[in-house]
């Protein structure tokens, strides 16, 4: 069964200012992983289901789509979570968190999901290095970033599926936002 998963992709600009950094994090601290997906902030983690079920889901996220209003995310520094992911910080969760509760509460009512793929906590950020980063290269790779400055902003207009062909993720379907 094909796998997907839901997020907010930034604008073009953003993007590549973060594949830069995954990049530099990448020849530095050979951490490629995080390059294998587009810049992002996630809304629902990875989930499978079957091919016959992808234009009911596409139906129901357009639908959900439309009575959702678009917002202003403003990107500033850095983050980490325990020894293993950096990220880029997102200043204000609030309009992330009831777009998820909202998103979550469809997906819930119209999809069987496995356990280990429903998503109830969010906590929005736009990752640059994850499960690859060594722990022993982790405190220089956070040294490095933690005092560097980051700050950009975008509206976001609409939520991405995107599906992964096996090896890498691509963007499948864009829903506007009201």
């Amino acid at each position: 069964m094909p796998l997907y998963f839901l997020a907010i992709i930034p604008s073009n600009e953003i993007c590549k200012r973060v594949k830069s950094l995954k990049q530099e994090i990448a020849k530095k601290y050979e951490a490629e992983h995080a390059l294998k997906l587009p810049a992002h902030i996630t809304l629902q983690i990875p989930f499978k289901i079957s091919e016959a079920e992808e234009e009911k889901l596409i139906d129901i996220l357009e639908c959900f789509a439309k009575n959702q209003k678009s917002f202003q995310l403003n990107l500033k520094d850095f983050g980490r979570f325990g020894q293993k992911v950096i990220f880029i910080n997102i200043e204000d969760h609030e309009p992330l968190k009831i777009l998820h509760t909202e998103l979550q509460k469809v997906i819930s009512a119209n999809l069987q999901l496995k356990k280990h793929e429903k998503f109830s906590k969010i906590h929005p950020h736009i990752t640059l290095a994850s499960r690859d980063l060594h722990y022993k290269q982790f405190p220089e790779a956070w040294a490095d970033f933690k005092t560097r400055d980051f700050t950009d902003s975008f509206t976001a207009q609409s939520f991405s599926l995107l599906k992964h062909d096996g090896k890498v993720w691509h963007q499948h379907r864009d829903f506007p936002l009201n």
